[in-house]
């Protein structure tokens, strides 16, 4: 899938903007606060509906606007197009259709434009506290299976009603257990196939991170990425009755503490650099590896399972890494379909780039350089 153009109608400070992209790679440069990151959020929102810079759209009205509009051209594998149109408003919230028909909801749309991302606003990733990871995966996972997206929503469904009731115990002192039974089952349920999805695709993404990660580095660092799930077991099989041992096991924490404390809403995923934890031993350098190995690793994984090529977008690409490892990245990404990347001045090999385009981006304005 390429993203053939894109217009963007007061959004963050593009006042109206429409650019018509290359297949291959799309240089971004400029200086800082211009709008290299604006427009790739907008392609961003664009392909998931959803931005990778604030849980609020609305924030991304330009200023003094009542509202901000993307309209999205892509042209997929086999040759079809579509037009994805975003409509983001103070007053109405968000609205998406696709060739002008109505996106009732978003589980819908999410997974049809696939997009991986690489961006400085990613290095909670590696450095920050496990929602962060579990994001990553929820993203990635949710682009490649509509059933894990309808598992998600209905395991917080179901654990919001579970956490409504341990709160009314705490702040009552009265308890019945037979009343939270039966969400305790269905949580058991619909939370042993997310930890199932990820245990297997999570062992897939390993194997290519590690891969990636040798080629970039090209020296003895050896990357691990383990899945660190909060329900501990053995076997598929098995996840289901270790899930439900867990939970009788914390009954009673659960009721002092008021909320739920065993589930795939715990878990974790762990990098480590030669059994180090990068997370307290890496360098910054290491750290930005880390996370262009991950999406082109991720990149590869969606390509793989849903037998189209999604958007790569790499925001910063430059920063925190040396002139090897820099060229290392832009062979790697040779291989790859259309590329989105963002720095502050052209460097050497991208000006050599054949079948790519190089844009100058000023002051919410973009030109061909």
């Amino acid at each position: 899938m390429i993203l053939t153009s894109l217009e963007m109608i007061d959004f963050r400070n593009y006042e109206q903007e429409k650019i018509d992209f290359a297949d291959q790679k799309n240089f971004l440069f400029g200086n800082n606060a211009q709008g290299k990151s604006n427009l790739l959020e907008a392609i961003y929102l664009s392909c998931l509906s959803k931005s990778f810079r604030t849980s609020h759209e609305k924030e991304a009205i330009a200023f003094s606007k009542q509202n901000f509009i993307l309209k999205a051209e892509f042209k997929f594998d086999n040759g079809n197009k579509q037009k994805v149109t975003l409509l983001c408003s103070n007053n109405k919230g968000k609205e998406i259709s696709v060739n002008r028909k109505r996106i009732s909801r978003i589980s819908e749309f999410i997974g049809n434009f696939p997009v991986v991302l690489s961006s400085p606003e990613e290095y909670n990733l590696t450095t920050g506290p496990p929602p962060e990871r579990r994001k990553f995966i929820d993203i990635l996972l949710s682009q490649v299976s509509k059933k894990y997206i309808h598992f998600l929503i209905e395991y917080f469904r179901i654990l919001k009603q579970k956490n409504a009731i341990l709160q009314k115990w705490k702040q009552t002192g009265k308890q019945n257990q037979i009343e939270l039974e039966p969400w305790n089952e269905r949580l058991v349920e619909i939370g042993s196939k997310i930890i199932d999805f990820r245990n297997k695709f999570s062992g897939q993404l390993s194997i290519n991170i590690k891969d990636i990660y040798s080629k970039l580095v090209k020296n003895n660092e050896q990357l691990d990425f383990t899945y660190h799930p909060n329900v501990e077991f053995n076997s598929s099989e098995e996840i289901e009755s270790c899930f439900e041992n867990k939970l009788k096991q914390l009954f009673y924490k659960e009721v002092q503490r008021g909320t739920s404390l065993a589930g795939p809403h715990r878990d974790d995923f762990i990098f480590k650099i030669n059994g180090h934890d990068l997370k307290k031993f890496g360098s910054r350098g290491q750290h930005k590896t880390v996370l262009i190995s991950l999406a082109a690793a991720e990149y590869e994984l969606i390509k793989k399972l849903t037998e189209e090529t999604p958007i790569l977008l790499i925001d910063d690409l430059y920063s925190e890494l040396d002139v090897n490892r820099e060229n290392n990245i832009l062979d790697l990404l040779e291989g790859f379909g259309q590329v989105f990347i963002t720095s502050t001045e052209i460097h050497n090999k991208d000006s050599k780039e054949e079948k790519s385009k190089h844009f100058f981006v000023k002051s919410g304005t973009v030109q061909p350089a």
